[in-house]
């Protein structure tokens, strides 16, 4: 897969270049850019562009002040070959049509000066050839000196630039994906992502698991300042950008701090290992983990308290090549829907779970992979029961968000508090609601479908992949058809895409293959929009996560067919005669809105 290297001052950068026709990756000082320059004050606003062409990938000069040198010569567009170096403002490219086994040195970036009498030069030389001589690709002059259009790319029609060059061909290459997300460079850079929010870092105080605070905002002796600080500074990242994830992973000689924004890594900076050893004591300190033992699996939590809120964390470290790495889960409510409101469903998903919500009996599962919002759906339902007038009673593994006025169970598998014990328990302690974290075998689906039919609302997760699939993975587990088909109320399958930036997504015209797999003409299909990347969502081209639905609802119909022996035809003929949308044409009108990308449909849902 073709790439291009950039020589940024923090490093040099791999950047996957696009693989459809007519695709364009713009290049120069303005944030707007697919590429941004913002340190390069030699490089124009719009300097250049690359574009995929059916000969091939041609870099062009957007009438820059500096010019774009290749050699040290300007050019007006060129062909790139593997290996090509070229020059726009102070910085360095390199394009390659393979990742090489080696990383190779830069060349250093021509100079002002050097460029001058690189110019002069090539004049007197080029007054010295005969004008016949000379090709007709090349007779562009300026005042700045020589510039040479090294193209012979033809002018393209639409629908050649629209047609996906690897749609019926393999993709040999099995090099890894290199596209890079943005590098924050540094701790204290944090304090400048993302949103703004009306406090600073030293206004962060921890505070350890016993609920004791340790170290106050704005407090902290010198022995501990500079780990405080950075802690500090990467938990402020987190509340600024809405990242979910801390990763710090010892390498051979350093260090490395990563966030886990939308979903998308996202590297802060390398830090020494003797200063990530402080880091891990103090958390360690904070999550009332064993500081002696280094080489097993630990686990522990801790909050900060903020203006306005706490934050809850846990707390995992696991053995690793070069030592224990630590991950630190970011649970803050903030960054997650908190009502049914806030999932963004269609009107009638939004009514149809509201409705149920209010029921007295039945069930409502919710299913999908790990990480795809399950447990947030599930809260948000939670808040919409009124849990002052019901007794509402959640039995979870682990609790991720203390609810007032809900009784919540932690799973304990050492005490033998398994999920299916404790929902018998739970049983005799008069529930309106019951929530089960996860059915995970016979026993536990069939006590929750058995507490459903005895004047219980029920609800539920299932690591199914649609919602379908969730009516044959309780009869697969051995739940009798008419406990099935009595109870089951609702089943909602979900996944989350990334939502496209608004700062720099770009429309495209929609290639032959993705018109023929939205099933559409070619009039009835919009452009269709693409990520960028720019600062503002550093680098990857989206900002932020939504739902992806797909809601069952029980009918009469499909209850009898439950009760028949059921096959994947019977269920959806018998769906056709409700609302019922999959997961896949649910992603596909997100696409056809602008809202998220094709391939970030095809990569969450798929289009099989």
């Amino acid at each position: 897969m073709p790439h291009l290297e950039v020589a940024l001052p923090q490093g040099i950068k791999r950047i996957s270049l696009p693989t459809t026709f007519g695709q364009i990756v713009t290049i120069g000082r303005s944030v707007d850019n697919a590429i941004a320059l913002g340190h390069d004050n030699l490089a124009s606003r719009h300097h250049a562009s690359i574009t995929l062409t059916p000969g091939g990938y041609v870099l062009s000069d957007h009438n820059s002040s500096n010019g774009t040198l290749i050699q040290g010569f300007e050019i007006i567009k060129v062909d790139l070959n593997h290996g090509m170096y070229f020059q726009v403002g102070n910085t360095q490219f390199r394009f390659l049509e393979a990742i090489p086994s080696q990383v190779e040195a830069f060349p250093d970036p021509m100079s002002a000066a050097d460029r001058l009498a690189h110019n002069q030069e090539a004049q007197q030389a080029a007054s010295t050839v005969n004008a016949a001589e000379v090709p007709s690709s090349a007779e562009a002059r300026s005042a700045g000196g020589i510039k040479l259009n090294l193209s012979n790319a033809p002018a393209y029609t639409d629908d050649e630039l629209a047609t996906d060059p690897y749609t019926e061909e393999i993709d040999d290459d099995d090099e890894p994906d290199a596209t890079p997300t943005y590098a924050i460079g540094s701790v204290d850079a944090l304090a400048s992502i993302g949103r703004h929010v009306p406090f600073s870092a030293a206004n962060i105080a921890l505070v350890n698991a016993r609920a004791q605070i340790v170290h106050d905002a704005d407090e902290g002796d010198q022995a501990t300042a500079e780990v405080l600080h950075i802690l500090r500074m990467l938990i402020y990242g987190c509340i600024r950008s809405g990242a979910s994830d801390i990763h710090i992973e010892p390498k051979r000689e350093d260090s490395l701090i990563r966030l886990r924004i939308d979903g998308a890594m996202v590297e802060v900076c390398g830090i020494t290992m003797d200063v990530m050893r402080r880091i891990f004591s103090l958390i360690k300190v904070l999550g009332d983990i064993d500081i002696s033992k280094k080489a097993i699996v630990q686990e522990g939590h801790f909050s900060t308290k903020v203006p306005g809120r706490r934050i809850d964390y846990r707390v995992s470290f696991t053995p690793s090549m070069h030592g224990q790495k630590l991950v630190l889960r970011v649970l803050d409510p903030v960054n997650s829907p908190q009502r049914l409101r806030d999932l963004q469903l269609p009107g009638w998903m939004f009514n149809g779970i509201k409705d149920v919500s209010r029921q007295n009996t039945g069930m409502v599962l919710m299913c999908g992979p790990t990480g795809s919002g399950k447990t947030t759906t599930l809260y948000a339902i939670l808040r919409q029961i009124n849990a002052q007038v019901r007794n509402v009673i959640t039995i979870e593994d682990p609790i991720e968000y203390e609810l007032p006025g809900i009784t919540q169970i932690r799973v304990d598998d050492d005490r033998e508090q398994t999920f299916n014990n404790l929902l018998r328990s739970c049983l005799r302690q008069d529930p309106d609601v019951i929530v089960v974290g996860e059915i995970r075998d016979a026993e536990t689906a069939t006590t929750a479908m058995q507490a459903a039919t005895t004047g219980h609302l029920v609800l539920s997760t299932t690591h199914s992949k649609d919602t379908v699939g969730t009516v044959f993975r309780l009869l697969d587990l051995g739940v009798e058809p008419y406990l099935v088909a009595s109870t089951l109320n609702l089943v909602l399958a979900q996944r989350l895409v990334r939502s496209l930036c608004p700062h720099c997504k770009e429309p495209r015209k929609a290639t032959s293959n993705q018109i023929l797999k939205i099933g559409r003409t070619v009039e009835g299909v919009p452009p269709l929009h693409v990520p960028i990347g720019c600062p503002q969502c550093f680098g990857t081209g989206y900002s932020g996560r939504r739902g992806v639905y797909e809601l069952l609802q029980a009918t009469d119909e499909l209850r009898d067919v439950i009760l028949n022996n059921p096959n994947m035809t019977s269920i959806h003929k018998a769906l056709e005669m409700t609302m019922f949308q999959s997961l896949r044409n649910a992603g596909i009108d997100l696409i056809m809105k602008g809202e998220t990308s094709w391939e970030e449909v095809a990569r969450v849902v798929g289009f099989d």
